[in-house]
């Protein structure tokens, strides 16, 4: 056996005892500690000793002197041939042990508060966070900051307990104190510029930092590490790191420091710059990013020069992205949503300074101002969503008055204007930003060249416009045409002599609104007027609960309970005996549950009264500290707002800032039917008034900021106040469920209980009497009658007074519907709340489809998006088939269905049975609207109904048939095939009684 076995290796193992005195083991490392100071103690400047230090663990001040050492602003001791900012072996190795060995022994120490924190702690921080400012220092914390998410991902690093979490927190708080200056990148620039000697490592050295902080490498591993932190007290400094927005407006803020501070000579750091900015905007934050540095250079800064030729060194596509992201801040921040289409008195002011604004990013600029041409003309495109950038873009080309770029807009504009194929198929919101753009484009230019619009005025490219326009079968499409022949025809004709169509929809105010653009005159103004407001940067509302100088009224505080005792003689207590005894005493009250608590001094004996104003439910919703008072506001909101409907303008004067604070409300604790008070808190606004919150409530769901659930809540709410306008709400009350509204009325309109049982009905209490004595008269000769006509009694299955009652029921159901359905309900259902939720839709889609829009869109997840068509199917019922609107909505139905059937995201089932259902309900409609909705379908918008019909034959025929309702799954694909079904025999229906119209049968015509 001996001969099998070779040995290898021998060791020999330490002679000292496993176990020994406390004593010789601090005497051993001593020796230790001796051995390493005493080796290198001729070169304490040299890497190598400073890195046997680090791994030692040394104390607070042996660390504070290695640091010091390395600091790159101490250029007294720092050696001349060694820097830890340059990449090499050593200053890797060197970083390793600060992020892996010091900063775990030390950093919770130096992160204490500032009361027990000493003047040595906070240099060592300091010169801790300068030896990490640099791109090898920030890249080893994201290194350390990977490992420590591999470890804690895997089993064995479960076992070992919290430390690795504890470990990812303090790389964290370094990254986040080391990134947080505003001037970081010009600090690293700086360094970078002064530590390599040629320009090739210094383009290495910024594009290692560009992958770093502008490729998401920073951003990507903060967020990933932020899940693992358990301990979220120390995470509010901290998390920005991990979070998109936050980071992105940081670069944007180094971005306009950076720009702020270097000579514009500088060619070499403005490539490098500009670099930077382009690969950050592909972040997907870039609205944050750009924000930040056009407001830091533009507007609370002047450096117009710095920002243009910021623009400049940038590629022609970052230059298009960035624009566009500039346009859409803008309009949040400055412009209104052009909701009611009127004009503010101190409108003008700020379409200037925005005119401005955008005259230094564009002008100048060849491409873009031919970009934003095509933009404008087009309707689309560029996020110009609203009027008054498309003023503020028109006065920047009317200013500049050397080029032709406002005649080029003006006869593209036309010419998109006229063109059939523009008419039929783009979105009616693009049509509408066209004809403005038309409009204003003409009134500038008349101030500027009236020549011109008057030859362009009677060319063929206007002439043939308003004919295509007055031939389509839209009615939209055929008032706009209308618009613009009549406006620009004043202008080029004499008084008197211009076009005129003597018809209602050109007197109203809309019609006035259009035609009053060619009117409007905007200049450049001045960017103090975009300066002071700032809705984008308004602080939210203090937050009482954080406040540690506030307390609650409703918390009673404790006191001190002294017992006082009194000594009585026994004569007194007599006489009090005898009193006592002709006392009556009061009855046991009933139980309280606030007296249940053992403690009488944290019995709480104010109560809460509902608010009667307004203003008291606001600050009531507001108050989420206050539990009672909070859910009383819940669930008397909606009666209140519909006493206040049409009583006084207290609900007018704060209804959207009513809304806005019901929309935003949160579930606290166990708040009873708390999404159902807030839906039909949602409802009653609507109800209240319906054009103005329709469209407030559309313009809410695609731009607030708010969460999936509160969107579901509010195309619900408009859902249903649709039905509740035309006369169904307590029909679809009883059946969802809501909890019933008491009486809105105020007490002043009511009378008292007993006069009110008596005249509650709607006739006197004679004609009742009258009416009583009058059918029992008549009952027996209605009977007789019923007898004559339909057979013996033994045979009838209800008397002739029953179907009397049953008719009369069914009419005051009728007029209760009648009475409580409002005026004009087409108009408001159409204008309110389809064209809005529409409209705004397809410029959502317009907008995601952008290379330069982030790529998650949140109203295209499946349980929002069917929610959304359910919705618009519902107003459309609701409208009914004999609304004159409906060939405009019919249109725009079928092109959101076009826009949407082909999509990868209507392969789900609940999409398609939502698809189907507007289909159906569409197709329904204009059957019910007699023989010209059924011709309309099958020859006006032929192309889109068979080009529907065949994808819903295809979906019939790719759903299994038999399909048993076992799941949800299988429920929602038979649903789908039975709608798939209903669509294809209607509509084979309607095309079979088109046929034989067209061949006569029917027609009672014989040879």
């Amino acid at each position: 056996m001996d001969g099998l076995l070779t040995a290898v290796k021998t060791v020999t193992r330490d002679s000292r005892p496993s176990l020994e005195s406390t004593a010789d083991s601090n005497q051993h490392g001593l020796e230790r500690c001796a051995n390493i100071s005493i080796e290198p103690a001729r070169e304490p400047t040299s890497p190598t000793y400073i890195l046997d230090v680090l791994k030692s663990r040394p104390d607070r001040d042996q660390l504070l002197q290695v640091l010091s050492i390395l600091d790159p602003s101490n250029r007294s001791i720092t050696p001349d041939q060694f820097d830890i900012r340059i990449p090499s072996p050593t200053s890797a190795q060197i970083l390793q042990t600060l992020v892996s060995v010091t900063i775990p022994d030390v950093w919770d120490t130096l992160n204490m508060k500032p009361k027990d924190t000493k003047p040595a702690g906070s240099k060592l921080r300091a010169a801790l966070l300068r030896c990490l400012c640099s791109v090898a220092g920030v890249s080893s914390l994201v290194a350390q900051l990977r490992s420590l998410i591999a470890a804690s991902r895997s089993s064995s690093a479960e076992a070992k307990g919290s430390s690795s979490d504890i470990r990812v927190r303090d790389i964290l708080e370094i990254l986040s104190a080391l990134l947080e200056p505003s001037d970081f990148m010009f600090r690293v620039y700086t360094d970078i510029s002064a530590v390599y000697p040629n320009g090739t490592q210094k383009q290495v050295s910024w594009r290692e930092l560009i992958s770093l902080i502008a490729a998401s490498r920073v951003l990507s591993t903060a967020a990933e590490s932020l899940t693992l932190v358990n301990d979220f007290s120390r995470l509010n400094k901290v998390s920005w790191v991990g979070d998109g927005p936050k980071y992105a407006s940081w670069i944007g803020d180094n971005i306009c420091r950076f720009c702020s501070k270097i000579d514009l000579n500088n060619e070499d750091a403005w490539k490098a710059i500009a670099s930077f900015t382009g690969r950050a905007m592909s972040l997907g934050y870039t609205g944050q990013l750009v924000s930040g540095v056009y407001s830091g250079l533009l507007i609370d800064q002047t450096f117009p020069e710095q920002f243009s030729t910021l623009v400049d060194h940038l590629r022609m596509t970052e230059q298009i992205a960035l624009t566009e992201a500039v346009f859409r801040d803008v309009e949040k921040r400055f412009l209104s949503e052009d909701l009611s289409m009127e004009a503010g008195p101190t409108s003008n002011q700020t379409i200037g300074g925005v005119a401005t604004l955008c005259s230094n990013i564009i002008s100048n600029r060849q491409h873009l101002e031919s970009q934003v041409v095509d933009w404008l003309s087009k309707g689309q495109g560029g996020s110009i969503q609203t009027v008054g950038l498309r003023r503020a873009l028109l006065a920047m080309f009317a200013d500049n008055t050397g080029a032709d770029y406002l005649r080029n807009l003006f006869i593209k504009g036309l010419a998109q204007f006229g063109d059939k194929f523009y008419i039929k198929h783009a979105p009616s919101r693009c049509q509408e930003a066209n004809t403005q753009v038309v409009l204003l484009a003409a009134g500038c230019l008349q101030r500027t060249d009236p020549i011109t619009v008057k030859e362009i005025g009677r060319s063929g490219i206007f002439l043939s416009g308003v004919s295509n326009r007055l031939a389509a079968s839209s009615i939209r499409a055929r008032f706009l045409g209308m618009i613009v022949g009549t406006a620009i025809s004043q202008l080029i004709e004499e008084p008197g002599k211009g076009m005129k169509f003597d018809l209602e929809e050109i007197e109203s105010e809309e019609a006035l609104w259009y035609m009053n653009l060619i009117n409007t005159k905007d200049t450049l103004g001045s960017l103090d007027s975009i300066r002071t407001p700032t809705p984008k940067a308004q602080k939210p509302a203090k937050n009482l609960s954080s406040d540690p100088t506030f307390q609650p009224r409703s918390k009673p505080q404790s006191s001190k309970i002294v017992a006082i005792e009194e000594i009585e003689s026994e004569n007194e207590e007599e006489e009090e005996e005898e009193e006592d005894d002709d006392l009556i005493p009061y009855e046991k009250p009933d139980d309280d549950p606030s007296d249940d608590d053992d403690d009488p001094t944290l019995v709480q004996r104010i109560k809460p009264t509902a608010p009667v104003y307004i203003r008291d439910l606001v600050t009531y919703l507001r108050d989420t500290d206050n539990v009672d008072r909070y859910n009383l506001a819940i669930s008397s909101a909606p009666s209140l707002i519909r006493r206040k409907t049409g009583f006084g303008t207290e609900l007018t004067e704060n209804i959207e800032e009513l809304a806005l604070t019901i929309v935003g409300l949160q579930e606290q604790t166990d708040t009873p039917k708390f999404h159902e008070h807030r839906l039909q808190s949602m409802i009653a606004l609507i109800v209240a008034q319906p054009l103005k919150m329709g469209r407030w409530f559309s313009a809410i769901y695609f731009e607030g900021d708010i969460s999936q659930v509160q969107r579901s809540a509010i195309l619900t709410a408009l859902g249903l106040s649709a039905r509740e306008l035309a006369g169904n709400g307590e029909e679809d009350a009883k059946v969802l469920g809501l909890p019933a509204i008491p009486d809105a009325s105020f007490p002043s309109k009511r009378l008292s209980e007993s006069l009110e049982a008596l005249y509650k009905t709607d006739e006197s209490p004679i004609a009742s009497l009258t009416k009583q004595l009058s059918q029992a008269s008549l009952q027996p000769l209605a009977a007789n009658a019923a007898d004559s006509t339909s057979g013996p009694n033994a045979l009838k299955v209800r008397t002739f007074s029953s179907r009397m009652e049953v008719e009369k029921k069914r009419q005051q159901r009728e007029a209760q519907k009648r009475k409580s359905t409002i005026r004009d309900l087409h108009k408001v259902l159409a204008e309110g709340f389809f064209y809005p939720l529409k409209g705004r839709f397809d410029m959502m889609m317009l907008q995601f489809s952008s290379s330069t829009a982030p790529s998650y869109n949140p109203f295209a997840t499946p349980h929002l998006l069917a929610l959304f068509l359910q919705t618009l199917s519902l107003i459309l019922s609701t409208t009914g088939p004999h609304t004159p609107l409906l060939p405009t909505l019919t249109q725009e139905s079928l092109s959101l269905l076009l826009t949407l059937h082909a999509r990868p995201v209507s392969d789900d089932a609940t999409i398609q049975s939502a698809l189907l259902s507007l289909f159906l309900a569409v197709v329904d409609l204009n059957i019910s609207s007699g023989v010209t909705g059924e011709e309309r379908l099958v020859t006006d918008f032929a192309a889109q109904v068979m080009e529907l019909r065949e994808w819903a034959g295809e979906v019939f025929e790719r759903m299994p048939a038999g399909v048993a309702a076992v799941g949800p799954g299988d429920d929602a694909q038979g649903q789908v095939r039975t709608l798939a079904a209903g669509v294809m025999v209607k509509l084979g229906e309607v095309m079979e009684r088109y046929q034989g119209r067209l061949m006569g049968v029917g027609v009672g015509f014989k040879y």
